[in-house]
């Protein structure tokens, strides 16, 4: 299914469909407790500040600099009084086998605090039980015997196949689809092109010269965007092993950069190859 990533997409797709790089999430504040689930990383902060730590691991950083940085970055939340996501960030160490005394000793101490219980007996005290159960298991966990450190391996990169000025084609039954390939964003799973429709209507792909003459296409985009918005472009990439080949585009030529290619922003919008595929389908 599609993906919306943040506008500001600068960090998107660092470990995440959207380092990330990443969808934008409600964050615990803004709704009511319960709605997520009891579970200890339910909580929005509490999986991103695991799945940060655990990428930075996953790169090669030292145990240290892991720490150091995920303490920066996620230092809001850390030093909230009564913070869970101390506890997130602890309990994360210990299962990996990194546990820092320290990272430790302040989780504890939120939890020996009561943490957020007082918050859930108020605003939900069905499920009460439940989160003092996470909380139980998660003290345990912290003071209980460490198991034995793990090594992440980085993840693996997929690759596009692609570069900047391929023009890949999509049959449809009364006309051919064409999508520019405007540049390709790297990132620490792989690579995630940028691609702009182009505003063409035929049944058969234009010579090379035709091509580099065709605008994109603003009226009514593939994209979806708003019918306000000037976003008309996307970024595509491989889910279940469905690349752009598997979905049915064809890559039929290569043209010459655009001005402003290499610094175009970032579009706010993701999709699969193979959604993009039904899409157009559904579209024709």
């Amino acid at each position: 299914m599609p993906v919306v990533t943040s506008p500001d997409a600068g960090d998107c797709y660092d470990g995440r469909w959207c380092c990330q790089t990443r969808p934008r999430r409600w964050r615990r504040k803004d709704h009511r407790l319960g709605t997520s689930g009891t579970d200890l990383f339910a909580d929005d902060e509490a999986r991103d500040i695991r799945d940060h730590y655990r990428e930075l691991l996953e790169d090669g950083v030292d145990d240290e600099t892991a720490t150091r940085r995920t303490l920066e970055k996620f230092r809001a939340y850390l030093e909230e009084p009564g913070a869970l996501a101390m506890v997130a960030l602890a309990v994360t160490q210990s299962k990996l086998g990194r546990l820092d005394p320290a990272i430790r000793d302040r989780a504890l101490a939120v939890l020996d605090a009561g943490a957020d219980l007082e918050v859930w007996k108020s605003e939900n005290p069905k499920l009460l039980p439940k989160r003092r159960a996470v909380l139980e298991k998660a003290r345990a966990q912290l003071t209980g015997p460490q198991p034995t450190r793990r090594r992440l391996r980085p993840p693996k990169r997929v690759l596009a196949g692609l570069a900047a000025g391929d023009v890949l084609a999509f049959p449809l039954p009364r006309r051919i689809a064409l999508l520019r390939v405007v540049r390709v964003r790297a990132h620490r799973l792989g690579e995630a092109p940028v691609l702009e429709e182009l505003d063409f209507n035929g049944t058969e792909v234009p010579p090379r010269e035709a091509l580099e003459r065709l605008g994109p296409k603003i009226t009514d985009p593939i994209a979806f965007v708003h019918a306000l918005s000037r976003d008309t472009r996307l970024f595509a990439q491989a889910v279940n092993d469905i690349d752009w080949q598997r979905a049915g585009f064809q890559k039929v030529q290569t043209i010459g950069a655009r001005d402003g290619d290499d610094q175009a922003a970032l579009p706010g919008f993701g999709i699969s190859w193979a959604e993009l595929a039904e899409r157009y389908r559904q579209r024709s």
